[in-house]
């Protein structure tokens, strides 16, 4: 093999081998899938959705990965092919994951042995192979990569023959009928995209693929026998270490983009606002500026998963990482989650962990002390709130703090209402901010999932003349039954609120408060009416709300006040300082003209005022002899006068001081009134809601005893918060009473 050379000296080659090699970092399957997640995910793609399916191909199974980004031309695609290029950058405050330049190349041979890339911008069509099966073929000693490009002004025209050759003898499309075809799949989902496609998977020593395609039709799953361990072994371990759409509902702490699996789109989650018991705390390490937030929480579907989820630039790198205090054996921080953005770290080459270095160590170590303090102060509370309660914490049934949904559209994250059933949905839900002022976008042939609508209103006339203005705007898209069943679930969804429900937005770096009240949501059986003390709960509720809503209106209102007074006193005090400055001017002129005066005669001799102007002045000028022109007994006057606008003035400001000093007083009474009737309510408030706490435990514990005459009794479908327990109570001691009087 001859070196190539630059200048004279030999350049680097590289092996095919290196191929494989490189994908040795990936000693997980999904850390492979993540890294072409990563690629259609940064902002130099900005996908919105993205893809991923298993086909069949001329009896092979094979791996495909689709988005709708912003495709690649011809140099682009060739730095993807190649090693160590990365130019991403950072588009606002969305920053790019990968920053090796070796994502792609890794991870698709990790999968198997063979790639094939299908992109197109809006200018021109590409197509590219990555493939060892083609290298080891034609014996190749550096990797070699076939890539043809069409272009608009040059259609049908193939700019290299001999990569066109090679990628139809080698891929899996042997006719440029068939490569156009998988061109036009990527032109089904936008004008812009990329399409690639991955054989000859990896398999185990079976002789089948390390993925399991047929337990879940809408999943791809790791083969049990893949890592020699079995299904029942794995049920200790979370899902997303097995399952792909478990994997990939966590895979970014903020989602930017949706991601369907085999035609079903995966409803990602918001890990910092999904769990129960949530708090907040800060971590400022030594060798940082500024604090870094961690969210600590209890895990709402399996206490035995637990640990803390690490991101790194919004991408999950540890999942589940069991601190110092979760490994001891007095198994501290059992089912609690911590979920931290550790930026400042750095992940090791297959973004499936951090570098071990003493930042990460003392990282881990401060974690495990928040962790620690955490759990100390829930157990703490939940001793205070319930001293005669037995069962630990961990071990109770818990329901997340919030329920937040996604819009399908705008891709935005809402919260729901408390106690909302998020099951009642329809399949499809956009933001009311979209379904009112955008067209509903066109759904791709695998985009189904579950969307939001974010902010509910519960007048369904105001919906509907809504949904008349969507379907006059998208009548030449979606037809009338499209339109009529989306209404039909709007108003079916809508009719099950009786009460205005206010929906907020929280910001993602916003304070949240903690919160340590476990409630369930779960409706109530069919067959079983509401009880008419939950109606008058409500009642009283809504009375209280209409209260407070009065008193805030009534402290609006004094606020108004006090801002208007403070107003008028700041405008009083600039026409106060325009006339000070006046009247400085005018002591300028009086001391200007003063020492113009000539002494003409003695004091005796000038009128009565003027003697007791000069005496006033000081002893100097009585001590002088002053002769006075013609002008002098005016001058004098005019003097006075001034002198008589100035003490004028110190009067006026002194009556406005006080007159704005009572209002202040009488507005801060009137607000320490309006605060104490506040204060009054607020504690009657508690003192309901203590006694419906208590109320609801002793319902709790009288079902755990229904369960022994009850078996089909299922408590979790049981809303405590109703008379449910109580009407099952009534029948069993009924029961009872009635098998007594029959052995009696």
């Amino acid at each position: 093999m001859t070196a190539r050379k630059q200048r004279g000296i030999p350049l680097s080659s590289l092996n095919p081998k290196f191929l494989h090699t490189n994908s040795t970092s990936h000693t997980w399957p999904f850390g492979a899938i993540a890294e072409l997640v990563d690629n259609a995910y940064d902002p130099d793609v900005r996908a919105k959705q993205f893809w991923i399916d298993w086909t069949r191909i001329k009896g092979l199974d094979c791996l495909s990965f689709m988005d709708n980004g912003a495709g690649m031309n011809r140099a682009k695609l060739h730095k993807m092919l190649s090693f160590g290029f990365s130019d991403k950058k950072s588009v606002r405050e969305h920053v790019p994951v990968g920053i090796y330049g070796n994502g792609f190349k890794s991870g698709s041979m990790r999968l198997g042995t063979d790639a094939i890339v299908f992109t197109k911008t809006r200018n021109s069509m590409s197509i590219g192979l990555l493939s060892q099966s083609y290298l080891q073929a034609i014996k190749a000693q550096q990797i070699m990569v076939p890539m043809v490009t069409f272009r608009r002004d040059e259609q049908n025209q193939v700019e290299d023959a001999a990569s066109f050759a090679a990628i139809l003898a080698y891929s899996l499309f042997s006719t440029e009928k068939e490569l156009f075809s998988e061109l036009r799949a990527v032109s089904a989902v936008g004008p812009t995209g990329t399409r690639i496609i991955i054989w000859n998977l990896r398999t185990t020593t079976s002789g089948e693929t390390e993925f399991d395609f047929d337990t879940d039709k809408y999943d791809i799953q790791i083969r049990a026998n893949a890592t020699e361990k079995t299904r029942e072994s794995w049920a200790t371990i979370p899902e997303s270490r097995y399952s792909l759409r478990a994997y990939c509902s966590i895979l970014y702490l903020k989602p930017r983009m949706q991601i369907n699996i085999r035609g079903q789109r995966v409803k990602t989650q918001l890990i910092s606002k999904s769990l129960a018991h949530i708090a907040n705390d800060n971590y400022r390490p030594s060798f940082l500026t500024k604090r870094i937030r961690i969210t600590f929480g209890f895990n709402t579907k399996s206490r035995e998963h637990h640990g803390i989820m690490m991101y790194h630039k919004n991408r999950l790198i540890k999942a589940y990482e069991r601190v110092s205090c979760q490994r001891k054996t007095e198994r501290k921080g059992v089912g609690v989650i911590g979920v931290i953005e550790c930026n400042f770290l750095q992940p090791t080459h297959n973004k499936q962990d951090f570098d071990d270095t003493d930042k990460y160590r003392k990282t881990m170590h401060n974690l495990s002390i928040k962790l620690e303090e955490y759990w100390n102060e829930i157990r703490y509370k939940r001793k205070k709130e319930d001293p005669k309660c037995t069962v630990p914490i961990e071990d109770t049934v818990k329901v997340p703090d919030q329920v937040w949904v996604q819009c399908d559209s705008c891709l935005k994250w809402r919260r729901l209402p408390d106690g909302f059933d998020c099951s009642r949905l329809p399949e499809k839900w956009f933001s009311e901010c979209i379904i009112s002022c955008a067209p509903l976008p066109n759904v791709p042939p695998h985009g189904a999932g579950t969307s939001v609508h974010a902010n509910f209103s519960p007048v369904i006339k105001k919906e509907e003349t809504e949904l008349k203005k969507v379907k006059s705007r998208e009548r030449n898209v979606h037809s009338d039954e499209q339109m009529s069943k989306m209404e039909s679930q709007i108003i079916e969804s809508f009719e099950a609120y009786q009460e205005p429900v206010e929906v907020d937005e929280e910001e993602w770096h916003g304070t949240e408060t903690s919160t340590t009240t476990e409630t369930s949501y779960h409706s109530t059986p069919e067959g079983i009416a509401e009880s008419d003390c939950k109606q008058d709960w409500e009642a009283e509720a809504h009375n209280a709300e209409e209260e407070l809503w009065s008193l805030k209106h009534q402290q609006d209102e004094l606020m108004e006040m006090m801002r208007e007074a403070v107003e008028e006193r700041d405008a009083c005090r600039e026409e106060l300082e325009v006339l000070r400055d006046h009247c400085s001017a005018l002591e300028d002129e009086r001391s200007q003209l003063l020492s113009r005066v000539r002494v003409k005669s003695t004091p005796n001799k000038l009128p009565l005022h003027v003697q007791l102007m000069i005496r006033s002045e000081g002893p100097t000028f009585t001590t002088r002899k002053l002769h006075l022109n013609g002008q002098s007994h005016n001058i004098v006057a005019k003097l006075m006068k001034v002198q008589c606008s100035i003490k004028c003035l110190h009067i006026t400001e002194k009556e406005e001081k006080a007159r704005l000093s009572t209002l202040c007083d009488q507005l801060k009474c009137e607000l320490e009134k309006l605060k104490k009737e506040t204060d009054g309510r607020g504690r009657e408030d508690i003192a309901v809601g203590e006694e419906r706490r208590k109320l609801k435990n002793l319902r709790f514990k009288v079902g755990h005893l229904l369960v022994s005459f009850i078996p089909a009794l299922n408590l979790q479908q049981v809303d405590f918060n109703s008379e449910v327990i109580d009407k099952l109570l009534d029948q069993v001691l009924e029961e009872v009473r009635l098998t007594q009087l029959k052995a009696a």
